[in-house]
């Protein structure tokens, strides 16, 4: 489904709204950030600055001509953040339903309100936020000329180049932060999955498994001092991992009798006249991604943490410092940048908070123009999938063979219908082959290789759904606890 949105140059370009399966993953590039003094290790929030650059997919040559800001903001752990891991997390756009539940510091409650949140994820690690290319406050830069429409083209909106860009603007935080020793464990929600498994292939040298060649990545990877602790293992919160096998399963999952069962008897309705426990659920007034909230509750607590990033006070408590210390983000520069997405007009799946209180602390910008945008230009055009991860086995294969040497941390959110983890032994099977997926044990799914089986260790979260951080916080930083710790044995 497509919008029209204007940049402030007044160029149109084609913008996206979420799909409505997905709202939901050597040499430096020069970052700013407002950081501690040197030596300190303290809560810190600003750019890093992806530069520009000539990149190969598909076999064609493209050329990114904008530079990238991304938003970052790092939350030490409590205790020796300099020995502790450092993990680094982002929803599939923006990172507003991971920081804004259960995993930093604080956290968004009923109402609205950020409080102290007792589950904090800094108890046993650092915790880097990082925003990819456009989303949440996020932003591009032309230097020369203004915005046009081959700016914001799928070309540079895809999953390859995401992934990419996460990993220089992770790659750059790390080199500017040398006291931070710890191993790097990857954390994504949704398609954040798409966006950990590119990056994991990368840094371990399998340019093999992706249609797409990235020179200046590539430098910066071999230049890493410690190359193997930058994909010390990943965290998949109801994660897509299995390319386009996994849109089919999860439609398959929508039929069968079991699910459509366990919905049936949580709504206290009948399914049997549709035969989908997704229809059912939608056409009852709950949400997909927990079939126990209605869908009016779900948009609720997806509208507070939006807006706990554009009211100021609330916003600080999140990052840990204030938005007005933040460079680059005040409109004498932001202004200069651009953003794809319109924040002028109603989209389908959900809306651009209102930026009043923002525009008051930090500046007025360009018409058409906003400071946080939840998602960003990424998602295909159309509701029928035609990108890769939605189409194509890629991701499946790339996902099997990251899991050979990397630990894997899998949520299954029992009620969650968006990404249901139930789905992704079938699609793996389908891409993979019968022979090489055991899902014989329900607490772990394994893959053979000719040397062995390897194990995805999968964590069960019954009254959660597709945002297990926002329902059992608790639950999942006790496992994610206990879970580094046998990885570090």
């Amino acid at each position: 489904m497509e919008a029209i949105g204007r940049l402030s140059t007044g160029a149109i370009v084609p913008t996206v709204a979420r799909h409505p399966l997905l709202a939901f993953l050597g040499a430096a590039v020069f970052g700013c950030s407002s950081g501690p003094t040197p030596g300190a290790i303290a809560p810190q929030a600003g750019f890093l600055e992806v530069p520009p650059r000539t990149v190969t997919l598909k076999g064609q040559s493209v050329a990114i001509e904008a530079t990238g800001r991304l938003f970052y903001n790092f939350l030490p752990a409590d205790t020796n953040p300099a020995e502790k891991p450092i993990i680094v997390l982002f929803n599939g756009f923006a990172d507003d339903m991971v920081r804004a539940y259960g995993t930093g510091r604080e956290t968004v409650v009923s109402g609205g309100e950020v409080l102290p949140n007792a589950s904090s994820f800094t108890r046993f690690a650092n915790l880097v936020y990082v925003e990819p290319r456009q989303a949440g406050y996020s932003y591009d830069v032309l230097f020369d000329r203004t915005p046009l429409p081959a700016d914001c083209a799928p070309d540079i909106f895809n999953e390859y180049v995401d992934a990419a860009d996460v990993l220089l603007a992770v790659l750059e935080f790390l080199s500017e932060n040398p006291n931070l020793e710890g191993p790097v464990y990857w954390l994504g929600e949704s398609y954040a999955g798409v966006r950990i498994t590119w990056i994991l292939a990368y840094l371990r040298g399998r340019w093999d498994l992706v249609p797409y060649a990235d020179p200046l990545l590539e430098a910066r990877i071999g230049a890493l001092a410690r190359p193997g602790s930058a994909a010390a293992g990943q965290v998949l919160l109801e994660a897509w991992i299995a390319g386009g096998a996994e849109r089919v399963a999860i439609e398959a999952e929508c039929g069968d009798p079991v699910e459509i069962a366990a919905v049936s008897s949580s709504l206290g309705i009948s399914c049997a006249s549709v035969e989908d426990a997704c229809s059912c659920t939608t056409d009852d007034g709950h949400s997909l991604y927990n079939y126990t909230y209605t869908t009016a509750r779900e948009t609720e607590r997806e509208t507070l943490a939006d807006l706990a990033h554009v009211v100021p006070e609330r916003a600080a408590a999140l990052l840990g410092v204030p938005l007005t210390t933040i460079p680059l983000l005040g409109n004498a520069e932001r202004a200069k940048g651009f953003k794809c997405l319109s924040a002028d007009g109603p989209l389908p799946y959900e809306t651009v908070p209102p930026e009043e209180a923002l525009v008051a602390a930090l500046g007025p910008l360009p018409a058409g123009q906003s400071y946080f945008v939840p998602y960003s230009p990424l998602l295909p055009t159309s509701a029928i999938p035609t990108a890769d991860w939605q189409t194509l086995d890629l991701e499946a294969v790339a996902f099997a063979d990251n899991l050979h040497d990397v630990p894997t941390f899998l949520t299954k959110g029992d009620k969650d219908l968006v990404v249901p983890t139930l789905a992704l032994a079938p699609a793996l099977r389908a891409a993979l082959g019968d022979a090489r997926v055991d899902s014989s044990v329900p607490a772990r799914l394994g893959i053979r290789y000719s040397d062995g089986e390897r194990f995805v260790a999968v964590f069960d979260y019954p009254s959660a759904g597709h945002m297990v951080e926002m329902v059992e916080p608790a639950k999942l930083a006790n496992d994610l606890e206990a879970w580094l710790l046998s990885t570090a044995e």
